[in-house]
């Protein structure tokens, strides 16, 4: 969910992937009908762990499940790491899910506002 907002809301100026600590192999159909419903684009989405995506080459890591996903990261990492801590909305149904993508929508404009914004001196 979170991969597919960010992707939609920073188009060309970011690169977004999302990855889980036990990634199941699939996107649960909540997932991809909340996003269809809110109109986001849901080709491509797959399931994937952490060794699936480039750590190394990020420069901002957002953890959804609060900061013991951080805690996990290899500490190499020089990326930004910043901790959202998010109901995971499995087997809920679709009011939740719903909500879980509205609070991501927020949360993502506000991070992408913020990273476009001057650094103070």
């Amino acid at each position: 969910m979170a991969e597919a907002i960010a992707r939609a809301i920073g188009g060309d100026r970011i690169v977004a992937y999302s990855a889980g600590l036990t990634p199941t192999g699939r996107v649960a159909a909540g997932t991809l009908n909340a996003l269809q419903r809110l109109g986001y684009p849901t080709a491509g989405l797959a399931s994937k762990g952490l060794d699936d995506v480039p750590l190394e080459e990020m420069d901002v890591i957002v953890s959804l499940v609060g900061p013991d996903g951080l805690r996990l990261l290899p500490a190499s990492l020089t990326a930004h790491r910043l901790s959202w801590s998010l109901r995971d909305p499995y087997g809920d149904d679709d009011t939740v899910y719903d909500a879980v993508a509205r609070r991501l929508e927020v949360q993502v404009r506000d991070l992408l506002d913020e990273l476009s914004r001057p650094p103070l001196r």
